[in-house]
């Protein structure tokens, strides 16, 4: 509680941050604006199309996570007068036995040379994923095929589709966690 009074009050004086975002897509710079107003956070958003350096569809930690670091870079180098650049990384990761599971890795970068990157949680891929994983195929090709029939889903079932589908849940977590951690780098 009293980490969170200070970022509340670190950013009520903040003047209007530059940041420039290491992606064009609309539902990442979507949810980056949604996390920025929940954390109070003005800011003016500068998209870069970069690329990742990284395979399209992630398929480890480590993988996923110097994505995120490439775009951040990335941004950072295109982008001009900004505060910081952040790279935003969906991926998957084989544990054991249990199957692959989602996650995301943010990363922050600062004119300063500051860095830090933060992953969000994770989560268990139904089994109709695994097998597509397993085939070495992408998730996003295959959205379809969980939910053939929506209106005999449960709402369960439909919740997981939205998750896998958008990616909302782990992009937003990383954010936060990430945009936290960097406005009171002091504490970390």
């Amino acid at each position: 509680n009293i980490l969170w009074k200070h970022f509340k009050n670190k950013i009520h004086f903040m003047k209007n941050l530059k940041i420039a975002i290491g992606t064009t897509s609309k539902p990442k710079i979507k949810y980056l604006k949604e996390v920025l107003r929940e954390l109070k956070i003005k800011a003016v958003l500068l998209p870069v199309e970069v690329k990742s350096k990284v395979s399209e569809q992630p398929r480890t930690t480590k993988e996923t996570e110097k994505g995120s670091v490439n775009r951040a870079v990335f941004a950072f180098k295109k982008a001009k007068n900004i505060d910081f650049a952040i790279g935003i990384e969906v991926g998957y990761h084989q544990e054991d036995k249990r199957g692959y599971e989602m996650f995301c890795w943010v990363t922050i970068i600062d004119k300063t040379g500051y860095q830090i990157s933060s992953q969000s949680h994770k989560f268990l891929m139904p089994k109709y994923y695994q097998n597509v994983l397993e085939k070495g195929l992408f998730v996003n090709e295959h959205l379809g095929g969980f939910m053939k029939n929506k209106k005999e889903a449960s709402h369960a079932k439909r919740k997981i589709d939205e998750i896998i589908r958008h990616r909302k849940p782990f992009i937003e977590n990383a954010l936060k966690n990430a945009l936290i951690r960097y406005l009171n780098k002091e504490y970390f």
